[in-house]
């Protein structure tokens, strides 16, 4: 089984959709103009980054986490109704290495970040949602070992408890995600980080991309 991430995984963006989900959520929350200013978002989940925006905005918890279904709800309509304007880059081979995976008869998951209404509309519109079995998203988890530790019982839940499990993001924060749970995580340099900075957190393989992984199988 392999858990794969979306946004610097399998695809990267060029356009502001989601960011201005995040800031219409936020805006529509606490009464005044928000953004993402000084909140770290490559890692972390959407339900992470709208805590830590509200915390850098002073907004005490009580005032927001009774809200925020209300939150992850406009933010996937957002989504949803500005999905035209999505603008996804579909990463060197991905669509082979997952067929290739699918061949050899390995379930495929995703472990992402991104709400599921939001992680469902950009696979769907990058052609690659019918690709996978099951998701695992961030719907009711505010750190990225929470969605792992999810998404890994779900895949479980489809095979056999002691199924072998390999984790695929970009981020160092994926690869002490996958340790936190005893998981196998191939890191690929495909987002923000460079491939030294992922082979310092001692993942299981590291790739420049996910074009490797059919020169050198898995």
């Amino acid at each position: 089984m392999y858990l794969f991430d979306i946004d610097g995984t399998l695809l990267n963006a060029t356009d502001a959709v989601h960011y201005f989900a995040f800031c219409d959520a936020l805006t529509e929350l606490a009464g005044r103009s928000l953004n993402l200013d000084g909140v770290t978002a490559q890692g972390n989940v959407d339900n992470g980054i709208l805590r830590d925006a509200l915390a850098l905005a002073g907004v005490p918890d009580h005032q927001w986490r009774p809200r925020l279904p209300e939150m992850q709800q406009r933010m996937c309509a957002f989504v949803t109704r500005d999905q035209a304007d999505l603008r996804l880059q579909v990463l060197p081979q991905v669509p082979e290495v997952l067929d290739h995976l699918r061949a050899k008869g390995a379930i495929l998951g995703v472990a992402t970040g991104n709400l599921e209404g939001i992680g469902r509309v950009k696979l769907a519109h990058a052609g690659l949602l019918d690709r996978f079995h099951f998701g695992g998203y961030s719907n009711a988890h505010e750190f990225r070992h929470e969605v792992f530790k999810s998404a890994v019982e779900t895949a479980r839940s489809l095979t056999r408890a002691d199924a072998s499990i390999c984790v695929v993001g970009d981020t160092p924060a994926d690869v002490r995600a996958a340790h936190s749970n005893g998981l196998d995580i191939i890191a690929v340099a495909t987002g923000i980080f460079p491939l030294a900075t992922l082979q310092a957190e001692s993942p299981t393989r590291a790739v420049s991309s996910l074009a490797e992984l059919l020169i050198h199988p898995l």
